[in-house]
């Protein structure tokens, strides 16, 4: 049996952002003495660890072949309402509830319009982004909703250890959908939808379910993020989780899910995410300008767009 030669080449496109993750990590231990210390590596999880849970729904989408630019505006939306019905005097578990079920909601609504009306995610999505935004900021007059009860804190301040609740979390919740996608029919046919739909159609697999129920979990997860949010800053504020659509779509594209659908892990996205946090802290630690950052990730996530591109095309 003939043996397959070692492919540096191949080996160094595939795994590059790795690498380069890798690089980067060396590089900023060696500036920042800061940086490999267990407080700034521990705050470091804690910080991508809301973003992570948003994204496990993103990672979802952009397999089946859609895009999602809502999920930051939904994120703010479901952390107002869930403020605003503590507020109200009603209990803590009620208002994690209807936060959780208004970000599925509008996830049914997304994926029904997206799927029954065969439109494109990116257009739906996009105009869904400013209108639930402007829901959140009207109910609230744009203002942040604070008095929340104590005991609601502690759900996103305490840990078990040295590992915060909301890494805890985010553990469990990966573990869980990284089941689904790997075990489950469900899982595979989010594959097969975004790989090839008529196939998929000629499969059996209902396309329009499909796609509908991805969206749902995806809003559902972004209520998730919602209620932890709130608990992490004590108040519903309609400006948070801004530019978090940016951030998950990095986080899924570095860790190698393809922008065309049919391909990608929620292992690699969480490597994604982490290389966003890395790069972010890094730049905190070594006093780069607010303006500065907000370029160099955009151009660290055109760069991964590219090698994304070029990435698919060598192994076509």
């Amino acid at each position: 049996m003939e043996k397959k030669s070692f492919d540096l080449k191949n080996f160094l496109m595939k795994y590059v952002m790795y690498l380069f993750l890798v690089l980067m990590c060396i590089v900023l231990a060696i500036a920042s003495d800061k940086f490999l210390t267990p407080t700034n590596l521990i705050t470091i999880i804690k910080q991508i660890s809301i973003q992570s849970v948003v994204a496990i729904g993103m990672t979802m989408i952009i397999i089946s072949g859609n895009i999602d630019l809502s999920v930051g505006s939904i994120v703010a939306f479901c952390s107002v309402a869930c403020a605003m019905i503590m507020n109200k005097g009603l209990p803590m578990i009620v208002a994690i509830i209807v936060a959780i079920a208004a970000g599925a909601l509008f996830g049914l609504i997304t994926g029904g319009v997206t799927a029954k009306l065969k439109l494109h995610s990116f257009l739906v999505t996009l105009a869904l982004m400013t209108a639930i935004r402007g829901m959140a900021q009207t109910l609230t007059n744009g203002r942040p909703v604070a008095g929340l009860p104590d005991g609601f804190g502690k759900i996103a301040s305490g840990s078990i250890g040295p590992i915060p609740y909301l890494v805890i979390y985010m553990i469990v919740l990966y573990a869980i959908f990284m089941y689904v996608m790997k075990y489950t029919a469900f899982g595979r046919s989010i594959y097969a939808v975004g790989s090839n739909q008529e196939s998929a159609r000629l499969s059996g697999i209902n396309i329009e379910k499909v796609k509908t129920l991805v969206f749902v979990l995806s809003g559902a997860l972004c209520g998730i993020a919602g209620v932890l949010l709130t608990a992490k800053v004590r108040s519903g504020d309609p400006t948070c989780a801004n530019a978090w659509e940016m951030d998950t779509i990095a986080g899924a594209i570095i860790g190698g899910t393809s922008m065309m659908g049919g391909e990608g892990k929620l292992g690699g996205t969480i490597i994604g995410l982490l290389f966003v946090g890395i790069l972010a802290n890094g730049m905190v630690l070594l006093g780069v300008s607010a303006y500065m950052q907000s370029v160099i990730k955009g151009l660290v996530i055109f760069l991964a767009v590219i090698i994304n591109s070029i990435q698919k095309r060598s192994q076509a």
